[in-house]
């Protein structure tokens, strides 16, 4: 076969090289979340690995590089879990992997070492190989296999992911996750891109049976995958959702802490006075990172006062000025045609379910009944 270059091999080829260079930019970003950023910068590194392993099949081109032939095979089998992990580092305080998460890897191990054999041959073998596979009408028993595995493998994870979605959405919306709509937004579109990609490999394998001249597939999987790294380094995964929804944490936590009491006294006379003038609890993305931002004081610092002088979580400490705030709002007669939702989502709240929620933990009832409640004393008051 005489290779060929044509403008969606170009494309892939440079969406390729852009991905090496964005993993490593996120490898290199030192704010946000770095362990999620790590994962992800192995996710685009597997995703840059495939499309160009595609380019040269499709383009002839293996038979220029022969050793390349099988070598990006196993790599959709990282796709999965690489998103799975991703994800769960995302929505949860995890900064780690346990050894068990060594098993989402087995299936691309499996894929390996099964071409292993094909692997060490020497370049005139590959070579004698890809001109029989090139000769054939159809694609050889090995794709098909390959094929349906991947597309199985990353339905499986893709089901979990969605009920990771679910979950988080559920969290969020009760106040649980601080509140954080860009965390969401990042989850949201981390799962439209697993169905895009897994609905693309699905219409690959079952419609294009030679599966040597479409080249549009690796380019939309690049897109999206690139898309998610644009995302992370614009907007990076809020570091300190763990710590906004502790609870009071031990001593031991703050021990290596460099706040002194009178910096500690300062900062706390600074923290109460901006949420009352300023009242910054009615934005509904407000976390941590942000309002110390807004204090010009340093995260961890933020983080101790909350937690050690006021003896509260982050979440609790914000969520209480919302529910006060709410009170004022529900029992003033001027706003009395404002619904419970527009009351909501005026001090801070991104959803009725979660204003319920927390402000029933707050105030022991619901922001109606305690509306309701209000109407009926002040209407025997004036009998």
């Amino acid at each position: 076969m005489t290779p060929y270059l044509n403008l969606l091999a170009v494309l892939n080829l440079l969406g390729a090289a852009q991905g090496l260079l964005l993993a490593l930019a996120l490898v290199s970003v030192k704010r946000g979340n770095r362990f999620a950023n790590h994962i992800l910068a192995a996710l685009i590194i597997t995703i840059s690995i495939f499309v160009t392993g595609a380019v040269l099949r499709t383009t002839g081109y293996v038979f220029t590089f022969p050793h390349m032939a099988w070598a990006h095979d196993p790599f959709p089998f990282l796709a999965g879990p690489l998103l799975f992990l991703y994800l769960r580092v995302l929505t949860s305080d995890k900064r780690s992997l346990a050894r068990r998460d060594a098993l989402h890897f087995v299936p691309a191990a499996a894929c390996a070492l099964y071409l292993m054999p094909y692997y060490f041959q020497s370049a005139e073998a590959k070579l004698a190989a890809l001109q029989i596979e090139y000769t054939q009408p159809t694609m050889g028993q090995w794709y098909y296999v390959r094929s349906a595995a991947v597309v199985a493998h990353f339905l499986a994870y893709l089901v979990v992911v969605m009920v990771m979605l679910w979950r988080f959405t559920r969290r969020v919306r009760r106040g649980d996750a601080g509140g954080d709509r860009g965390a969401l937004a990042q989850v949201r579109f981390l799962v439209a891109a697993c169905l895009v990609i897994w609905v693309a490999a699905l219409l690959r394998f079952a419609l294009d049976q030679t599966a040597r001249t479409n080249l549009l597939v690796p380019l939309l999987i690049s897109a999206v995958v690139y898309g998610l790294g644009y995302m992370a380094m614009r907007e990076p995964e809020p570091e300190a959702r763990a710590v906004e929804k502790e609870e009071t944490p031990t001593a031991p936590k703050y021990e290596r802490s460099t706040l002194t009491p009178e910096r500690a006294e300062r900062y706390t006379k600074k923290l109460l006075q901006v949420m009352e003038t300023e009242r910054p609890y009615t934005d509904g993305a407000l976390n941590l990172q942000k309002l110390a931002a807004r204090l010009s004081i340093p995260v961890q610092h933020l983080s101790q006062i909350v937690n050690e002088r006021l003896n509260q979580s982050f979440t609790d400490f914000v969520n209480a000025y919302r529910v006060e705030e709410a009170k004022r709002k529900l029992l003033d007669p001027s706003l009395s045609h404002y619904s419970v939702l527009a009351i909501a989502e005026d001090v801070g709240f991104n959803s009725k379910s979660s204003f319920n929620a927390v402000f029933k933990k707050h105030a022991g009832m619901t922001p109606t009944e305690f509306r309701n409640s209000a109407t009926l004393a002040n209407g025997n008051g004036t009998h």
